[in-house]
């Protein structure tokens, strides 16, 4: 049977990436986020009404409330007289008890099902930190890749130990030792900084293994911007929010692309092992990609399929966290095959 040239189609995989990525921007630019209280801090309330009560009641008796309570959003949760309440940060117990006396006596009886309440400073700090994470994890994975992906022969493992131990020692001191934020923030931009200077010396040494690690994280980032321009999106249109689970799909998402992606490179680059002399690059990918091309496809299909089921039966606290999950594993399927190794041919192909 005649394989698949999927390098022959670059153009065409990176056209729907880049409609995809040019989406997902306008409506991160344009739209923004609807980030929920752990980020923007604020107190969540969801409560069940005994007997089913109209959302303009709800709202109104949250926005007379002497409390002062600000914008009050409420959003209907499951069945008939559910309701996920959000309004200010209320500071102690005493107004969360009058709170719910206002609603007893305005609405009628309710069960409390779940009560948060995030301080703004927490929330800001949350925010920041998720930023750091991603960055800190993104080196990590290119650091890794590298290592793992090197000519054994010419490049020795001492130099990847040593400047990823560094950046880990780095990133450590500032995320735990340090209480200062703009500390944190200037530990972060140094190790950034040695990380980036040490990229750009080893490409400029002509090192392949960090290629496999730069279009690894490309790869990534497209699917983690993917997903951010579906919330965006989502959030505009359906008030859903960007929370602390959304930022754990994130990181999962980045294991998963990397995963993926690592299958597809692995089997790259055994195939340049035994590569011929009649053998170019294009066709040893385009071999490597078909090789690898049921397992991808089987694996990500099992795991999508247990997402979607989730996502339609789950709960309702989950809901979002698994449509974010399930966006991450459709896109890091693709760009495992149709961005990261197109990528790096490209970029292999412009040396010569």
């Amino acid at each position: 049977m005649k394989s698949f040239s999927f390098i022959r189609h670059t153009n065409l995989w990176l056209a729907i990436s880049g409609v995809m990525l040019g989406i997902s921007l306008l409506a991160i630019i344009f739209f923004g986020f609807h980030f929920g209280i752990d980020f923007t801090g604020g107190s969540l309330l969801e409560v069940k009404f005994e007997a089913p009560v109209a959302i303009e009641k709800v709202t109104e008796t949250l926005t007379a409330s002497e409390l002062k309570l600000g914008t009050p959003v409420v959003t209907p949760a499951g069945e008939a007289g559910e309701y996920v309440l959000r309004f200010r940060y209320l500071e102690d117990e005493a107004e969360q008890e009058q709170l719910t006396d206002e609603l007893s006596k305005n609405i009628g009886k309710f069960e409390m099902q779940k009560f948060t309440a995030t301080g703004p400073t927490l929330g800001a700090s949350l925010r920041e930190r998720a930023i750091r994470v991603i960055v800190y994890a993104s080196i990590a994975i290119v650091m890794y890749l590298a290592a793992t992906f090197r000519n054994t022969r010419r490049d020795s493992l001492t130099k990847y130990v040593a400047v990823g131990s560094l950046l880990a020692f780095s990133t450590i001191i500032g995320e735990t030792m340090v209480t200062a934020n703009s500390m944190k923030w200037i530990t972060f931009f140094i190790t950034t900084a040695i990380f980036l200077v040490f990229l750009t010396y080893e490409i400029r040494q002509h090192s392949a293994s960090l290629k496999y690690g730069v279009c690894a994280i490309i790869a990534l980032l497209h699917d983690l911007t993917i997903m951010l321009g579906a919330f965006a999106i989502l959030g505009y249109f359906m008030h859903v929010e960007v929370d602390s689970l959304t930022l754990t799909a994130m990181l999962t998402i980045m294991g998963f692309s990397v995963h993926d992606t690592i299958v597809v490179f692995d089997r790259l680059r055994e195939n340049r092992k035994f590569q011929t002399a009649n053998e170019t690059l294009t066709q040893v990918v385009d071999k490597s990609l078909n090789q690898t091309l049921a397992r991808s496809i089987n694996t990500s299909a099992s795991a999508v399929i247990v997402m979607f089921v989730l996502f339609l039966l789950g709960a309702e606290s989950i809901h979002w966290f698994v449509f974010a999950l399930l966006i991450g594993m459709i896109v890091g399927t693709y760009s495992s095959i149709f961005v990261a190794a197109p990528l790096l041919v490209l970029w292999e192909n412009r040396k010569k």
